[in-house]
């Protein structure tokens, strides 16, 4: 989608501190990311489902919350007057830890659910070779998507192909999209910005289904 939530590329927030310390993450970060992730709310599609001016004024852990508690709600996992209820009691006694279960049963899955990143399958048909140059299509797509805007319409080189994997659902809760094989494109910053405003002149590579692109 065309939204607040594609920033990368757009102008008007000012440079970039690259400089900053972001290294470490506070304990309830790491916490809430694997409540997220095992919740099935860390989505891009939950992401864009927040309105612009939230997201705006949410820090990045605060967006996963935020996904987190609107797919265990929807799911029926946890009921609004309970949340309701413990977040009233924590805003008078920070303190307070909400009631756990111990399942050391459940440890190995879960450790393997947070630890396993699955492997892309072997694209069997491919229409583009690397090496190949390749435009990005111009596009205005409704719902989740991952072209991002600023290199719709640029010229890259195939680098690599990686393999071949579905598309992800256009909204929280979607089907899959088609199956596709996966492009590795790189992109000179001189090409997606222009040789005054690439400063310094790099190589940015991207990953970008087959219906993304086409011949120049």
């Amino acid at each position: 989608m065309d939204g607040i939530h594609d920033m990368g590329g757009m102008a008007g927030f000012g440079p970039v501190d690259v400089s900053a310390d972001v290294s470490g993450i506070e304990g309830w970060e790491a916490r809430l990311q694997a409540v997220a992730l095992l919740s099935g709310g860390m989505s891009r599609p939950g992401i864009e489902a927040i309105p612009p001016a939230e997201y705006l004024s949410s820090g990045y852990a605060e967006k996963w919350l935020v996904c987190a508690e609107r797919r265990l709600l929807g799911d029926g996992v946890i009921q609004a007057d309970a949340l309701d209820s413990w977040q009233s009691e924590l805003a008078s006694d920070p303190s307070r830890r909400p009631p756990r279960a111990d399942a050391p049963e459940a440890v190995p899955r879960l450790v393997e659910a947070l630890t396993t990143t699955p492997s892309m399958a072997e694209a069997a048909t491919s229409r583009f070779a690397i090496g190949d140059r390749v435009r990005v299509r111009r596009m205005r797509p409704e719902g989740h998507h991952r072209c991002p805007r600023y290199v719709r319409g640029a010229l890259g080189v195939v680098e690599r192909i990686p393999g071949a994997e579905h598309q992800p659902p256009t909204e929280p809760g979607g089907d899959v999209g088609p199956f596709e094989a996966v492009y590795t494109v790189q992109f000179d910053s001189s090409e997606l910005w222009g040789e005054h405003d690439a400063e310094p002149a790099f190589d940015l590579l991207i990953d970008l289904w087959e219906s993304y692109l086409e011949a120049p």
